[in-house]
């Protein structure tokens, strides 16, 4: 039979108290690999996982070498055995050490130190190269001056003189070629330790301090335990990317999740089972409480304002956006409601840690990556695959001739299933081809929304104006200054096969009852929706256009405000 047992150490030393300490009980070292992460938007929660035989009596099972960072009030132990196991409390306290603790690092920064010792050695077999050849030459300047002086008496030993030369010659040679031996070990080496040390630079922590974790046990028979132990620690987390696929022949498009995850816990998670959180347990559970919102009267702080501007006219309202806890923070006799403002603020920025945040809606879901996964630990981007999404799409293409002469290519998708797509970073392509980059908002079941997919080059689009004349009208009281405006978007279809078009254009929208807009109706193409989109002024003409058929789209409008006046915002 299995027993399992999964408490937390507060329950465990209420109701076990005389296994609250183990220094008296024998200790069982235990060796915890990591199994399992949940990586969360800013921290991960890790596993380990240790089997340990536990004989009959009370023990003390000792995770040592766990890293400082980790958050010891997350500390959690769960576990299975073949004998019933009482657990008793977690306690865990910091171990300080001469020597890097991380294993890796500290292997690193042994290999770093090998190779300088090596080099020293390089560097020293050099000078006793220099030291030779410089007794070579020494020769060779002493021979070259006796054979000098023979010569000036009519002396030509020359069988001396050849034996001395090959001598000198000989050794400045294996000199030479020694010397070159060197200077190559000597750039292996160089080459050997920059990539080390580039490596050390990724994963360095310079931990000397682990934390040692302490359970102590209980088994009324001797069996082996199988003890899972969790915690939190920061220095990781995760993003939702997405891969867009657009197939213009058939028109389908294809959605594809992946979690793009980050680390620099200090140690690399390999082969382990993965999970992708929305959770974000750095905002607690507990409700926020109200204070009391003080005011108090301008005078107070009107002596203050001209040093900052006037930017202090709405202190009372700013001190507002946050509660205030305690009374004792209202102004005292030394310091006035703008001191007072300014020195909560800091507090407010030095207290609130500023981390990245998925935007989820209040959807909180956990993707389980299938499969052991593996995510180094210097910072690099792991990608991995989450899903796909079906969708309903239509393929159509988009023209703005106001901005230019480019059609754009967009799906139309509405998003099937349950699941909810989460804010991120999509790579968009067409046909195979890498166009570009967008962005996902949150898009619930049922959702509606556009993805471009680059300009379409077999949809040609001219614009032009026709007519952009300043009149006058009335007469004597209630003249007008008129602006009036006639353009035309001519649209062809060079693909094979009929296309849907959208046009959006937009006309002037008056924020003054003394401006007024006419659409000109003889000028203009009917079949528009007016305010699409519910943008004011926004027109949009819809239609499908046949393989090589063109069409155009006219606009005229006429803008009228009174004489002397000046209007803005007319591009």
């Amino acid at each position: 039979m299995i027993y399992r047992v999964a408490l937390l150490c507060a329950l465990v030393l209420l109701s076990c108290p005389f296994l609250s300490s183990g220094a008296l009980a024998d200790e069982i070292a235990a060796s915890a690999d990591l199994k399992a992460a949940t990586v969360y938007s800013d921290r991960a929660a890790l596993t380990r996982r240790a089997s340990v035989d536990v004989p009959a009596g009370k023990h003390v099972v000792v995770f040592k070498d766990l890293p400082t960072t980790l958050d010891p009030d997350s500390l959690r132990v769960e576990g299975e055995g073949s004998t019933p196991v009482i657990l008793g409390a977690l306690s865990s306290k910091v171990v300080h050490e001469t020597e890097l603790v991380n294993e890796r690092e500290k292997a690193l920064s042994d290999q770093l130190e090998a190779l300088e010792q090596k080099r020293l050695g390089l560097e020293a077999e050099k000078k006793v190269l220099e030291s030779k050849k410089a007794f070579f030459e020494g020769l060779l300047t002493q021979a070259t001056r006796s054979a000098q002086e023979e010569i000036s008496v009519y002396q030509f030993n020359t069988d001396k003189w050849t034996a001395a030369a090959n001598v000198v010659q000989a050794g400045l040679s294996d000199e030479a070629k020694a010397r070159l031996e060197l200077d190559v070990q000597l750039k292996a080496l160089f080459e050997e330790r920059q990539k080390i040390q580039n490596e050390l630079n990724q994963i360095r922590t310079g931990q000397k301090s682990f934390y040692e974790i302490r359970l102590p046990v209980e088994a009324k028979s001797g069996g082996r335990v199988r003890l899972d132990l969790s915690y939190q620690l920061p220095g990781a987390y995760w993003r939702p990317v997405y891969d867009a696929r657009l197939d213009t022949a058939s028109g389908a498009l294809a959605l594809t999740q992946y979690g793009n995850v980050v680390q620099r816990t200090g140690e690399d998670w390999s082969n382990i089972a993965l999970t992708l959180s929305t959770a974000r347990p750095h905002r607690g559970a507990n409700m926020p409480a109200l204070g009391p919102m003080w005011v108090d009267l301008w005078q107070a702080v009107a002596r203050k304002a001209a040093a900052f501007g006037g930017a202090v006219s709405n202190v009372a309202m700013m001190d507002a956006a946050a509660p205030m806890a305690m009374e004792e923070e209202m102004v005292g006799d030394d310091e006035d409601s703008l001191d007072r403002w300014r020195r909560l603020q800091e507090q407010r920025v030095a207290a609130t840690p500023q981390a990245a945040v998925i935007n989820t809606g209040g959807f909180t879901a956990e993707y389980e990556i299938p499969g052991l996964s593996s995510v180094p630990s210097d910072g690099s981007e792991a990608k991995v695959y989450i899903g796909a999404f079906d969708t309903d799409n239509s393929l159509k293409v988009h023209i703005l001739p106001q901005l230019g002469n480019e059609a754009y290519l967009v799906a139309d998708a509405t998003l099937k299933g349950e699941a909810p797509v989460l804010p991120g970073v999509v790579s968009l392509f067409r046909d195979g081809a890498f166009v570009g980059r967008g962005s996902l908002p949150l898009l619930r079941a049922g959702a509606e929304y556009k993805l471009a997919f680059g300009i379409d080059d077999q949809i040609e689009v001219k614009h032009k104006v026709l007519k952009d004349e300043s009149s006058q009208s009335g007469m004597f009281v209630g003249k007008s200054d008129v602006l009036e405006r006639w353009v035309v978007s001519e649209i062809q279809n060079l693909r094979k096969n009929k296309v849907s078009i959208v046009v959006d254009e937009t006309v002037p929208t008056s924020k003054n009852e003394k401006i007024t807009l006419e659409l000109l109706g003889k000028q203009t193409t009917p079949g528009y929706e007016k305010d699409a989109d519910k943008i004011k002024g926004l027109m949009r003409w819809s239609f499908d256009l046949e393989p090589k058929a063109k069409k155009d789209i006219h606009l005229g409008w006429m803008l009228s405000w009174p004489q002397g006046s000046q209007i803005q915002g007319v591009q």
